[in-house]
């Protein structure tokens, strides 16, 4: 895909529209009715112009996919960065992570049919990895408690890909009691033990 620098603002706006019928699209009416044509209709241009910018259908679901990832690191990153604790950043580690998946319920949606129904290969990045990489860090420095790293991500993981496909369906929740429970649970999960003798 060719990379958003070496495009136009015009050139942009226009995959931008291309991407956001896709969306509508998919999520409204699913996966078989995401044809180029029919994204093409709901982005108000012509097939030739979704081809001209995407060249496969393949591609413009690939592109659905990466915008949600990106947004999303970027939603997440710069909120649990400005935290000076590991504590605090697994709290916004959680917050961030929730409260994008219900704001942007409708394009997870549509990355959740795109990725249960396409033949391509689209590579998604581990939420794993930077997860555990927290937690260790946390225990390294005495905040956490003694419990295996990855297990726990993979926990906390569990919550958040379990939300990411029971918020579009519920629309009505309550997203902060659920954040501020989840929080809670990783927190007990997590705690240091008390009687265990701090580093200086």
């Amino acid at each position: 895909m060719r990379s958003e620098k070496a495009l136009t603002r015009t050139q942009q706006a226009r995959r931008h529209d291309i991407v956001a019928a896709a969306i509508t699209v998919l999520t409204g009416e699913g996966f078989a009715s995401a044809s180029i044509e029919r994204i093409a209709r709901e982005a108000g241009a012509s097939k030739g112009t979704v081809l001209y910018h995407f060249k496969t259908k393949e591609a413009v679901h690939e592109a659905v996919v990466e915008l949600l990832y990106a947004n999303g690191a970027a939603y997440m990153t710069a909120r649990i960065m400005a935290e000076t604790t590991y504590r605090d950043r697994l709290r916004t580690y959680l917050s961030s992570n929730l409260r994008f998946i219900a704001e942007n319920a409708a394009h997870v949606l549509a990355v959740q049919r795109i990725l249960q129904n396409t033949t391509a290969a689209i590579a998604v990045p581990s939420g794993v990895d930077p997860l555990r990489d927290l937690l260790a860090a946390g225990q390294k420095s005495d905040e956490f408690g003694a419990f295996d790293p990855e297990v726990m991500s993979l926990a906390i993981r569990a919550v958040v890909d379990g939300a990411a496909h029971y918020f579009p369906a519920h629309p009505d929740l309550d997203v902060d009691h659920i954040i501020a429970e989840a929080q809670q649970i990783f927190e007990k999960a997590t705690a240091a033990d008390p009687f265990k003798e701090q580093k200086p």
